[in-house]
This record gives structure tokens, sequence and C-alpha cells, in this order.
């Protein structure tokens, strides 16, 4: 659809991708390709998940963000929807990129006013690749817009607002995420846990070191974190006490973050802070946080051939999670020492 426009002002782009915080993270590898294939002033406003706009609040590179509350809330009902169509008809896009795969968007897709419009319904770009992680897919969907060879070079990114300093830490320090949004699980669903008798004998062995250690966790998830009691001296708990903002400064300003497959995982990665994550039922390959040439992701496994088994009847066999307690303090502390962080 084409448009009346002065063809020396600034570009316009919207990307559609409203799903969960790893999700979020994953899709930002397509800022930088935009960016270089429609110019450094480009406006590049998103459609996210409401709850992950804090993601890209900060960020220069991103004008407005839509959150959309109902995902499957059929476009005609639903207002977070239609405003985002509202304001393409208004001022519309030169560039439609949309990164969602399911049905919900393809109402909304079809529906915003843009001079070129990709991703789904126009083109389906299958994630069928078997082991293919979630940003080189992403890369497939934005290579539609600007070739292969500029779409292979984007990485996830973040930008923050805050900085650490605010919430009272003090430098150098580590970050410790010891749980997930299936701690409350208690059958083989919870397969990306850690033992908890792991995480105590890690934190004992953090504590001794020269770093503070700082534990977080989501509002959610507060009620884990008893197990851990009565921390050791030099850690210190701000579960349940930061925004999602805040967290990103807490990530950004850590020597290392030490974690199990779940979001501040990606966070971190995408901000640059190493990564040690524990990974066994879940497949790294295809969500674990993402390495790139800007970053140092170490991921931690015990190699058992029937793993990753997620997506298998391996994992309801085997509610031991042997996979996850195979992995040692020891190998976390070694790993740390690889990313050249002292523990």
């Amino acid at each position: 659809m084409t448009s009346m426009r002065d063809e020396r002002q600034p570009k316009r782009a919207l990307v559609i991708r409203a799903g969960q915080l790893g999700d979020t993270v994953f899709a930002t590898a397509v800022i930088e390709p935009l960016r270089a294939a429609l110019g450094p002033d480009l406006r590049l406003d998103w459609v996210v998940k409401r709850g992950m706009e804090a993601l890209l609040a900060a960020d220069p590179r991103v004008g407005r963000v839509f959150p959309i509350t109902h995902r499957h809330l059929p476009l005609p009902l639903n207002r977070d929807k239609l405003a985002v169509v509202a304001a393409s008809w208004r001022e519309p896009y030169d560039v439609l990129l949309n990164l969602e795969l399911g049905r919900q968007f393809l109402g909304l897709a079809r529906l915003v006013r843009a001079r070129q419009r990709f991703g789904r319904p126009f083109q389906l770009v299958a994630d069928d690749r078997p082991a293919e992680h979630a940003v080189e897919h992403v890369r497939r969907q934005c290579a539609l817009v600007v070739g292969a060879a500029p779409a292979a070079a984007g990485e996830p990114t973040l930008k923050v607002a805050t900085v650490a300093a605010e919430l009272g830490l003090r430098t150098p320090y580590l970050v410790v995420n010891p749980t997930n949004s299936q701690f409350r699980k208690q059958d083989h669903r919870s397969y990306r846990a850690w033992p908890v008798a792991h995480w105590r004998e890690l934190l004992a062995k953090l504590a001794a070191g020269p770093d503070q250690v700082v534990l977080i966790g989501g509002r959610a998830e507060e009620a884990y974190f008893g197990l851990l009691e009565p921390l050791p001296d030099g850690v210190v708990s701000l579960a349940g006490r930061t925004s999602l903002a805040q967290l990103m400064a807490v990530l950004d300003g850590a020597r290392a973050l030490v974690t199990t497959d779940t979001g501040p995982a990606h966070l971190a990665a995408a901000l640059a802070t190493p990564v040690v994550a524990i990974f066994g039922p879940s497949d790294h390959r295809k969500t674990g946080p993402f390495a790139t040439p800007s970053n140092t992701v170490a991921i931690l496994r015990a190699g058992l051939p029937c793993s990753p088994c997620v997506f298998t009847g391996e994992l309801e066999r085997c509610p031991a999670n042997r996979c996850m307690q195979l992995v040692t303090p020891d190998q976390v502390l070694a790993a740390l020492a690889r990313i050249a962080v002292q523990a």
C-alpha cells in the first residue's frame, strides 16, 4: 500500500512481537539491521505484550511502544490492537515486520497501513529447523526486509535508563538467579530447576569471595527464597524488590550472572553481561542465552544422551531431573573463572 509522504523524511517502521521476555529480547536483533537499511534516524515503533514495554522504554532507537493486553482477543474487540491500526492510518509506516507466527496478529498485520509489509500473512518464514536458535529464526525473518547478510549481523541488544547504584549495591558484585517461573511445580514440569542444595553450596562459596552476591527473582517467586535462608554474610536478596527496568540495571552493572533457563539469562546476554547458564531438559541450542561477539555465554550441561528431552516422553520418565542434579557448584565456579570473573 502506498502513501503520500516526503521521501526525504526519516523512514518509519513497525515491528510486531508480543511475546514473553525472552521472545522480546530475541526480537531486538532486528533493530540494527533495520536501521542500517532504512537509515540511522529510523523511527522504529514496536508492538509488545503488556508488561514487556520496560525492555524498550529507555532505548533511543525505539519510538512508540504499543502494549497489547489480550493477545487472543479479536481485533474488532481489542482496543490495544485498534490503537495500532489507528496510529498507522494517521501516519503510515514505510515498513511493517510481523515477527509473530501465530494467528493472533494476522488481522492486525493486514490492517496496519504500510508501504511494504513483511512476515505473516504476506510471507511465512517457518520455524521448522531443528536446533535453530530463536534469534537465528528472527534473523531469517528480518532478511525479508534487509537481505540475508545484513540480517545475519543483528544481535539482541538492550539499553538501560537507571544504574544499579540506585539500589544500594556495592561493586563489584555477582548476580545469582536461583529460580524461574516453574518453581511452584512439583512434578516433571519443574525441569528447569537446579537443586536447592546446589544453590546453597554455591552461595556459600561465592560469599567467601571478594564480590558482593546479589539474588534476584520475581515477586511471584519470593516464596522460593525461604528455602535458601539463612543467607550467608555478603549475600543480599533483591527478590521481589525490582521493577523490570531496575532488574535490567542490576544485570547491566554485574560482573556476571549465574542462572538456569529463564528470562534474566536473555537480559544479561543482551546487555553483554557474562552469563553462566545451567541447562538440562530444555534445549540451549534453541532457547539458551544467545552468544554473540559482544558477549560471553557459558552453557553448563551434564551431557546425558537423553537430553534435551523437554518435548519427549523421557522427561516424564525422569522425575529426578538427573541432568540438572549432575551439574555441580564447583563446575559453576570453574565456568565463572573461565569467563574471567573472580569467584
